[in-house]
């Protein structure tokens, strides 16, 4: 039945050896015990193909095809599209990398683009502040510079749309880069590099430091405006804040606020309990709760994302609420 694999359209070196086959859902389910519990699965079919059909099956044919003119293709080098992405982040590296591609496609025939934050996050399909994480990594490793612009009368920014410039060629991965690879991406760039070798003749230049770079643009800077410094806390002093509230609060008071906290604790990982929660305190007076912090950037963190986790909680505990405040500890 499967002696029909034509070799003239060869997929692979041994494609005699192998079958190639598709799975299709068959409509037909299946009771499997998962966890315990029985649930359906949907099962496939094999439909098997010859390699002739397989080879000649062209996925063009099945659409309206774009024309590829100019300032409609953004050409990437596969140097960048197999070895940056990694070596950008672990774990982001791949979404840094399409950051990158996006940039290009919207410089068209130019080396940079003006473009909005709001553009990236809808094109990428992430949140701001991921937004410019991207952003900033591409800058640190020498593929973006971005400029902001401000009206020559007035002292207000536009941050929403960015000019950025984009690199047109490639850099090489530095020494220090290509050593926190994995081994199978170091040996597929050890491949890449002797084969561009050997059809160019080109011998490769050592990696440049962009850092340098940049920083010797920094000295063309016509006028440098310093964000004014506002004062808080010290670790210390927020330190012993605490433990002076801690001396004044009452113990029933206490004693309810660390119910409130046991109910919080057990939603978050241990590290993001720590961070925002350890050194808060909380007291109830006739259903309006204050909750105390030892800074204005935890104050306001907990402000903007966790004021609805504290509220559940004080009503799982069926305490009375009426209203929360989160301020801090000198406003007590």
């Amino acid at each position: 039945m499967f002696d029909d694999f034509d070799s003239s359209s060869s997929l692979l070196p041994d494609s005699h050896l192998y079958r190639f086959y598709r799975l299709v859902p068959s409509g037909e389910k299946e009771t499997r015990i998962r966890n315990g519990k029985p649930v359906e699965v949907s099962l496939n079919q094999k439909e098997y193909y010859s390699e002739k059909d397989v080879a000649g099956f062209d996925l063009e044919e099945y659409s309206k095809l774009l024309p590829d003119i100019n300032g409609n293709v953004t050409i990437i080098n596969n140097y960048f599209i197999r070895f940056w992405g990694p070596a950008f982040h672990k774990k982001m590296g791949g979404n840094i990398a399409y950051t990158f591609i996006i940039l290009r496609s919207y410089c068209w025939d130019k080396d940079y683009t003006w473009i909005s934050l709001t553009t990236l996050e809808e094109q990428l399909t992430v949140t701001r502040p991921t937004v410019k994480q991207y952003l900033d990594v591409l800058e640190k490793e020498g593929f973006i510079i971005r400029f902001w612009r401000e009206a020559k009368d007035s002292k207000k920014t536009e941050q929403n749309t960015i000019l950025i410039k984009v690199r047109r060629a490639i850099p090489y991965l530095t020494k220090e880069k290509l050593d926190k690879l994995s081994d199978n991406i170091k040996r597929e760039h050890q491949k890449f590099l002797r084969k561009i070798q050997k059809e160019s003749h080109l011998e490769f230049e050592q990696a440049y430091n962009y850092t340098t770079i940049l920083e010797n643009f920094r000295k063309k800077s016509i006028e440098v405006f310093k964000p004014e410094v506002k004062s808080s806390n010290s670790p210390e002093q927020s330190e012993k804040l605490y433990e002076q509230m801690l001396q004044e609060f009452d113990y029933e008071k206490l004693i309810n606020w660390r119910m409130i906290l046991q109910r919080i604790k057990g939603r978050f990982q241990e590290s993001t309990f720590e961070t925002w929660f350890k050194h808060t305190l909380g007291e109830e007076k006739n259903g309006n709760w204050v909750v105390y912090c030892r800074s204005k950037f935890e104050r306001d963190r907990i402000d903007q994302k966790y004021r609805d986790v504290i509220k559940e909680a004080i009503e799982d505990l069926a305490f009375p609420f009426e209203s929360l405040k989160i301020t801090l500890y000198k406003s007590r």
